[in-house]
């Protein structure tokens, strides 16, 4: 068999002009080749093209609508402009039969903004009379996008391709885009970002504890959709992962096997697409529990739908008989209510609204199960162009079929008000988790929070993004002990670079990490209280017994000098029949006296400096018992307060203190005074007063 190669080249004339030559560039795209020319749908004058190794469409829209909802159809004023379309279009039909890439989405949000660019500066824009001033607008409207520095790198190839072939001036090869440096993507945002926009990235820790909270509730209270993210979510903190990736688990992702030590490990198995290799991913054995959980939910919601894309398999001829199909023949007539039934509407007229689509009328008169089954056919090859698949199958790899997949969903299975569908499918779209997690408010919308998960349960709204938990586990990780290339491995990464974007620690942490590593960091227990029968043991002598514990001193260094004194401060207001301040009043009482009497005894003992504690103890005991007698005095009714007059401290004597501080007065302490002269003194001081 030969062979028939068609060699894939535009040569352009360089005795044309460029407008020729950008004429018979387009013709050629146009007319000789045939890239995307078998896809479903495909038109060259079509707003609309595929995007074949993403699966999905692009649209022409201009820069301003670039994030025009998908259901609205774009008018002509919302497209690129026509004079730059058909250069767009070739571009990208020669680019891709040259080298097929899935960066279609970026080359045209680069053309977006070179449109624009030119729009703003000529009545028709023409690319053959492209110049820098258009190239720095085009990179000043990008400017506030996160992958500018990869839509500028992607305008510039298209540049140099349109220069090789003779359509815009060939100094388009010699500029470069301002997002170099310092203000490339890596100082920016990625590894070599600032504290601040690394901090920024991470999840937030409120939306943590709303989602624990609702996946710790009874599953009697939680619908699909609840289950779907609670789920989901305890799966990405079970391991780094994209939430791409739950396409390509299956319902036996979560394994166990031994580790080296011989002890049980969990892990999630499955086929990483941007890696393109199989991946086994070790669950901490924190959260291992919480992921089998989460696994055993997400099995049993998809269930049903994996059962009804097995009988899909077969390419049945016959109604699918799910549990509340009408039990009667394939043939047999069907009320107005039993094709409700069978399709699985609540109301009929949500059932009359699907069978218009497909009939061009209302009427629910005249079927049986098995022209349903038809209707039912049409209407899952729509929702399901991949079929058996959720997403588009590439010649070298085949994804999982909707059989096989934990996240196999029946149509309207997550919806808050309508029905679950018991005979379409849906695949699986990672917006169904996103959007929910999102609460951030749409203004140009009737409803300004659709689908928030916080918001619909009492919370805050609050926003989650499923990748900032990719990232929260990796900081974790790493503050933890593990390496970088552990985590690279763990993460699915290409590099090791690309997993410094997701690190960051704080000055704090580095110092800890730091002093652990040269052995510098002096850790400090804190010893455990004692009871009062352990305190007992220690005996009575020169140290301070309270309720706030012990304080050990030497009987040299004499007694502290705010020594049980909260009965000599004037602030102090006890009420007779309080039972508690009565008890602790007598315990403090009861532990001068022994401290007391140890003093005596180690005076006795020869311990002369005792003297000091003695002295200080003496008018404490007879305060005390005073107020002691004043609590137990039954001619006090309960409730009233006692004041007693302090010998020491009021906040009127601080502020008298700062006052003759500031005048350059030393006011004696009287405490002092008596101690080292005597009582006799202070008692003709208060004479004189």
């Amino acid at each position: 068999m030969v062979a028939h190669l068609k060699l894939v080249s535009f040569n352009p004339n360089p005795l044309l002009s460029p407008t020729t030559n950008l004429r018979n560039f387009v013709r050629y795209c146009q007319n000789e080749l045939t890239l995307w020319q078998e896809e479903s749908g495909f038109s060259w004058e079509s707003a609309y093209w595929p995007n074949p190794s993403r699966g999905a469409r692009v649209r022409f829209t201009n820069l301003d609508n670039a994030g025009m909802h998908p259901s609205v159809a774009p008018s002509d004023r919302e497209l690129i402009h026509p004079a730059l379309i058909d250069v767009i279009k070739s571009y990208l039909r020669y680019r891709h039969t040259l080298k097929p890439h899935g960066n279609l989405a970026r080359e045209l949000q680069a053309f977006r903004a070179l449109d624009k660019a030119l729009t703003e500066d000529m009545d028709v824009p023409d690319v053959t009379d492209v110049q820098f001033r258009h190239f720095q607008r085009a990179a000043e409207l990008v400017e506030h996008m996160s992958g500018r520095q990869a839509i500028l790198a992607s305008l510039l190839q298209i540049l140099a391709l349109l220069s090789e072939k003779l359509i815009v001036p060939a100094e388009v090869i010699r500029w470069q885009h301002p997002y170099v440096k310092e203000k490339s993507y890596d100082n920016v945002r990625g590894s070599n970002a600032p504290a601040d926009v690394k901090i920024a990235k991470v999840a937030d820790q409120d939306a943590f504890f709303s989602i624990a909270d609702i996946f710790s509730k009874p599953l009697s209270q939680l619908d699909d959709s609840d289950i779907m993210v609670t789920s989901i979510t305890a799966l990405l903190l079970s391991a780094p992962m994209r939430i791409g990736e739950s396409l390509r688990w299956r319902t036996d992702c979560l394994r166990t096997d031994a580790d080296k030590n011989g002890d049980p490990q969990r892990y999630l198995a499955y086929y990483v697409p941007k890696t393109r290799s199989y991946t086994r991913k070790g669950v901490p054995t924190t959260i291992a529990e919480v992921a089998r959980e989460a696994i055993e939910r997400l099995i049993s919601i998809t269930e049903e739908g994996r059962r009804l894309a097995v009988y899909m398999e077969t390419s049945p001829k016959h109604f699918y008989r799910h549990s509340t199909c009408p039990d009667v023949p394939d043939d047999q007539e069907l009320t107005r209510d039993q094709v409700a039934q069978a399709l699985g509407f609540m109301h009929r007229k949500a059932c009359e609204d699907f069978m218009r689509k497909h009939t061009g009328n209302y009427s629910l008169t005249g079927f049986t199960l098995d022209s349903l089954w038809e209707i039912v056919l049409a209407e899952h090859r729509e929702n399901n162009p991949h079929f058996p698949y959720q997403e588009r199958a590439q010649e070298d790899l085949k994804p999982l079929k909707m059989s096989e997949s934990l996240m196999c969903f029946r149509r309207l299975q997550l919806g808050a008000r309508v029905s679950t569908s018991p005979v379409l499918l849906a695949p699986f779209n990672p917006d169904f988790y996103r959007k929910r997690l999102d609460g951030v408010v749409k203004l140009d919308r009737k409803n300004q929070r659709p689908l928030c998960f916080f918001t619909k349960h009492g919370f805050n709204p609050l926003r989650l993004n499923s990748h900032s938990l990719r990232h929260f586990i990796n900081r974790l990780a790493k503050q933890y002990g593990m390496s970088i290339d552990e985590l690279t491995e763990w993460s699915s990464r290409a590099s090791v670079r690309q997993t410094r974007t997701y690190l960051h620690e704080t000055h704090d942490q580095k110092l800890e990490r730091s002093s652990l590593i040269m052995s510098t960091k002096q850790e400090h227990q804190t010893l455990a209280p004692v009871t009062e029968e352990e305190a007992t043991s220690y005996g009575y002598g020169p140290f301070h017994r309270s309720r706030y514990g012990i304080c050990r001193r030497s009987w040299r260094a004499g007694p502290c000098n705010k020594f049980a004194d909260c009965t000599n401060c004037s602030e102090l207001l006890a009420c007779k029949g309080d039972k508690i301040a009565l008890a602790a009043i007598k315990g403090d009482r009861d532990n001068m006296v022994r401290t007391f009497e140890a003093a005596r005894v180690a005076i006795q003992n020869g311990e002369r400096s005792a003297s000091l504690w003695m002295q200080k103890a003496t008018p404490q005991i007879q305060r005390l018992d005073e107020l002691v007698g004043i609590m137990e005095n039954p001619d006090i009714p309960d409730g009233t307060p006692i004041a007693l007059t302090g010998t020491d401290f009021n906040h009127e004597s601080l502020i008298v203190q700062d006052q003759a501080a500031k005048a350059g007065v030393e006011l004696l302490d009287r405490e002092k005074l008596a101690l080292e002269f005597g009582g006799d003194l202070i008692e003709c001081l208060k004479m004189l007063v």
